[in-house]
């Protein structure tokens, strides 16, 4: 489905009400800061394991922080980004899904655990400063026991810093074997239509942007696998199916890393909208490519409330993540060299 097809419509109260009278469309069951599972800890005679598993646990020992006063960031022996407790939260941050080992686990955690110290705990009735994106961190201790995190990047910028914290770490690790980024692939060739089904290439990270979920809103398939080496910008005047492409630009590192990382949380998740539209305003194909020539296709529309179309996974369908901030219009407008 092209990205014109989106219907606009009026759901119901939701986390909070979104400026210019948008409305997130579903409600936040999550509270960050909220109950754990009861610990499991090891008995005193019970032996550690000699090489802890590295996959998310059904039930979590304690908060980060109160493991972190207790045994310190230095026994961590892995982290990871874990399905959220409550499998119906469709507000969901999508993340890479690999999992950091060794010394780098224990820099990681140590990272975390500095960042988290003092972050406020936002409630369901606080208004959030930004969109809610829920996500929920792991670390595995030496001794077999395993800690959580669990974030709301709309709760405070420490949220957002501990998201991005990790994301970074395990996009530049999966890249480390593609090696530094090559010259700017050749310019895409724009749709004439406006979609994100004409423009996706399958490169050799393709294959880790599978998606593992049973159900759409459950879905945390990145939008890429590895950072975004390049983005293509189409513009477009016009709105609905009377648009006209007037410009197309080109940028690498950072700029396109920077776009990739605002579509992911700078994005009211699933909302729908009832403001005003907006026909003389430009709207906007993106196309992000990493250093092995695999690319997705973001549709950005200002002139229907700034609603954004993605191509998500392998194979790439297209799929309507919500309504992006004005921060996020005003980068890729802005992008332009």
């Amino acid at each position: 489905m092209d990205s014109t097809d989106s219907q606009v419509g009026r759901p119901p109260r939701g986390r909070g009400w979104v400026p210019r009278a948008v409305v997130v469309a579903l409600a936040v069951a999550l509270v960050v800061g909220g109950a754990f599972a009861l610990p499991r800890l090891l008995a005193d005679d019970d032996p550690a394991p000699a090489s802890p598993s590295t996959d998310c646990v059904a039930t979590t020992d304690a908060d980060l922080g109160e493991v972190g006063a207790e045994v310190g960031a230095a026994d961590a022996r892995w982290v990871r980004f874990c399905p959220l407790a409550d499998e119906g939260a469709a507000q969901r941050l999508r993340h890479p899904p690999g999992v950091v080992t060794g010394d780098l686990a224990a820099g990681v955690a140590a990272s975390l655990l500095e960042t988290a110290a003092g972050r406020p705990v936002c409630t369901i009735d606080e208004s959030s400063p930004g969109p809610t994106g829920l996500f929920r961190i792991e670390v595995g201790l030496a001794d077999g026991r395993v800690a959580e995190l669990a974030g709301d990047t709309g709760c405070s910028s420490r949220d957002q810093v501990l998201f991005s914290q990790l994301e970074t770490t395990l996009l530049m690790d999966a890249a480390s074997g593609s090696g530094p980024p090559g010259p700017l692939p050749a310019p895409v060739t724009c749709p004439d239509r406006f979609t994100t089904t004409r423009t996706n290439t399958d490169g050799a990270s393709a294959a880790q942007l599978v998606d593992p979920a049973e159900h759409h809103w459950q879905s945390t398939v990145p939008l890429l696998p590895l950072p975004a080496t390049a983005a293509d910008v189409c513009a477009y005047a016009g709105d609905g199916g009377r648009r006209e492409l007037v410009d197309q630009w080109q940028v690498g590192t950072p700029v396109s890393e920077s776009l990739r990382s605002a579509a992911t949380t700078e994005v009211w998740l699933g909302a729908m909208t009832d403001c005003q539209l907006d026909p003389g305003a430009r709207s906007y194909v993106v196309v992000l490519t990493d250093a092995t020539g695999t690319a997705r296709t973001l549709a950005l529309d200002p002139t229907a409330c700034g609603t954004l179309q993605a191509a998500v996974g392998t194979p790439a369908v297209d799929t309507y993540l919500g309504l992006a901030t004005m921060r996020l219009q005003r980068l890729v407008a802005g992008s332009r060299p």
